[in-house]
């Protein structure tokens, strides 16, 4: 649902199915918020033909003294997106609240995405996965792995963001094939190739009106070759188009989501033929 930026989630919901989506995924607070809850947040979306997929639930989760209420919080989205229909949470870390954390920290994060996994697994049978993001402790390759090895992988998979991963400097095709057995869910995005430049008055330069990124097919990931894969260990889960909508965007959202989805129509026929 990011791609729209303003526009109300049924808007939101009525585009991706229009352009041939099958289903829509947003944030957990979005059901938590919507007129009539859960079950009318999913009356309108497969009202739309589509069906709800998934919840991307952000928290602090590496901070101790709030991992008893990220935990909560996090299972009472997971519990919002069973009623609306969904089989996935997608769990990442809010914004860095310092520069370095120690492994022992890590070790900590990794212990609470495991309780939230197996709470979530254990009460409402959801696939749960980490979703590494730019900015945030997950962010590199060597940060993704020292996470993603501390997972157990009976409650909590790797949800890979390929753009995220591109941006942070990682190679999206090599992190995801060399975790692939443990993938739950994928955010489809692409990356145009130059990063988005911070400045020190809070300006900043974003080469692609998408915050670096671009619809799915025109920029510089290989998803054939990730799909690839993902398909060579089975991979049943959910491919989810996600790109960042700004005010600079250079087109509307519904013509970037039409984008996308034969960007990523593309590359899984290029898969199957391969």
């Amino acid at each position: 649902g990011i791609t729209w930026t303003t526009q109300p989630v049924e808007e939101k919901v009525a585009d991706a199915a229009s352009v041939g989506f099958s289903a829509f995924e947003t944030f957990g607070h979005v059901i938590e918020e919507y007129p009539g809850g859960a079950s009318a947040f999913r009356d309108m979306v497969e009202g739309h033909g589509i069906v709800y997929s998934a919840s991307y639930a952000a928290r602090t989760y590496i901070n101790p003294a709030k991992a008893k209420d990220d935990i909560a919080q996090a299972v009472a989205w997971a519990r919002l997106t069973k009623s609306a229909g969904g089989d996935t949470l997608m769990v990442s870390c809010n914004s860095r609240e310092k520069d370095s954390y120690t492994r022992q920290e890590y070790k900590g994060l990794a212990d609470t995405l495991n309780e939230i996994g197996k709470q979530v697994t254990n009460e409402l049978g959801l696939t749960v996965a980490l979703h590494p993001h730019t900015g945030t402790v997950i962010e590199t390759p060597e940060q993704i792995s020292e996470v993603v090895e501390q997972l157990d992988p009976r409650y909590i998979g790797f949800g890979p963001d390929t753009g995220q991963i591109a941006q942070a400097g990682g190679d999206a095709v090599e992190v995801v094939s060399k975790y692939r057995d443990v993938v739950r869910h994928v955010h489809v995005k692409d990356y145009g190739g130059t990063p988005v430049v911070h400045h020190d008055d809070g300006s900043k330069d974003d080469p692609t009106g998408y915050s670096g990124y671009v619809p799915v097919g025109s920029g510089v990931i290989d998803f054939a070759s990730l799909f690839r894969a993902l398909k060579e260990v089975g991979f049943h889960g959910w491919l989810n188009v996600e790109l960042d909508g700004t005010p600079e965007a250079p087109r509307p959202p519904k013509q970037a989501a039409e984008m996308s989805y034969n960007g990523i129509t593309a590359a899984i026929a290029s898969a199957n033929r391969n």
